[in-house]
């Protein structure tokens, strides 16, 4: 058990690490984008397999239901190229007065095939739209204890 929670945290850590590269600079290229799904899909990866070892709440059980749901579509959607995207920063057009929400990488919106219903739901509910590093984070908290 001590490794596998050895192996979330360090992944987890190195995703904020690549997040935090990636939106400190002003080019999203494609070595970026695979870096970045290479770093969240291995995050994902490790959550789960530590989530099968440790007992949860019913409502903690919907969020990582919705964890399933985004490693299930990595798993089983060959159309599926991402699972976040990038958000905020400085866009145009742009109208006065001017902001400039913050950058951000947060879980994209994924097709429902209709085979993970419940899922589907719970990834809609809880990561949909939600950034990659909090929820991450919030839920190796509920796992963790």
């Amino acid at each position: 058990m001590d490794n596998l929670k050895c192996a979330m945290e360090k992944s987890y850590v190195y995703m904020v690490e690549e997040i935090n590269s990636i939106l400190s600079g002003t080019v999203y290229s494609l070595e970026e984008r695979q870096r970045l799904f290479y770093a969240c899909g291995t995050c994902l990866h490790w959550i789960l397999d530590y989530a099968e070892r440790v007992n949860v709440s019913e409502e903690d059980k919907k969020i990582i239901s919705a964890f399933r749901f985004a490693n299930n579509a990595l798993k089983h959607d060959e159309t599926l190229l991402e699972i976040t995207e990038q958000i905020g920063g400085f866009t145009f057009p742009f109208s006065f007065p001017m902001e400039i929400p913050a950058k951000k990488v947060c879980w994209k919106d994924i097709e429902d095939n209709g085979k993970y219903e419940n899922q589907y739901k719970n990834y809609i509910n809880y990561l949909y739209g939600n950034s990659v590093i909090d929820t991450c984070r919030q839920i190796m908290d509920i796992l963790i204890g």
